[in-house]
């Protein structure tokens, strides 16, 4: 694992003195987990698959029963139609990236959503070509560095073309969160894989992105 693979850096191309590089043994830790990612991921949709056909099948014995056991399965059911709804999300992650076209205010958005973030700022009408999902949340990630440990989850972000590139700019709260060397290291990899760029202003005040048009 080189270091220019893991280190996220200033808008000079040297380390980022701000965010320090991961250390090498938490992001094989990180790797180690993901190597397991599709085994869990089918184990998980078996075990969901059989938990919905249970509870399918009590509702169906209570169907004039206690109303606040009715309840009780209703909720059950929509819970675990979300929890399959996010393996499904996370199964998709594990998938060979493959470069797919997406309005830049749509890529923005799911990010924005993942990170549950609200975002306020002026973008560029652009369609940009990375994977997805894995951009997102590589976005997702930056996007809740850039937040920090302040209270309430809101962020400026701001975007513009520069040739065939569009480059958004974070503008970065203080102090980070504690994993933040992790998660940039995880987002540099994804970003600069889809043929972009991630670095960190020198003031430390800002996050940058660019990302390939279409």
């Amino acid at each position: 694992m080189s270091a220019a693979g893991i280190d996220h850096v200033d808008e000079t191309g040297a380390p980022c003195a701000r965010h320090p590089a991961a250390a090498r043994e938490d992001l094989l830790q990180l790797a180690l987990v993901g190597s397991r990612a599709p085994v869990f991921h089918h184990d998980c949709a078996s075990k969901l698959q059989g938990l919905v056909m249970a509870l399918d099948e009590i509702r169906e014995l209570t169907v004039d029963g206690d109303p606040q056991l009715t309840s009780a399965l209703e909720i059950a059911l929509d819970s675990t139609h979300e929890l399959h709804a996010l393996l499904n999300a996370n199964r998709a992650l594990t998938k060979p990236p493959r470069r797919t076209e997406i309005a830049l205010g749509d890529l923005v958005g799911r990010a924005a959503e993942l990170a549950g973030v609200a975002l306020h700022g002026t973008l560029p009408d652009a369609v940009v070509s990375v994977a997805v999902p894995s951009v997102p949340q590589a976005l997702a990630l930056a996007i809740d560095v850039a937040v920090g440990a302040r209270r309430g989850r809101t962020l400026v972000i701001d975007g513009e073309l520069v040739a065939r590139e569009v480059e958004l700019v974070l503008h970065a709260a203080a102090p980070s969160p504690a994993d933040a060397s992790e998660a940039l290291a995880i987002a540099t990899f994804v970003v600069t894989r889809d043929g972009g760029r991630l670095w960190c202003a020198a003031a430390g005040d800002r996050l940058v992105l660019r990302l390939p048009c279409s």
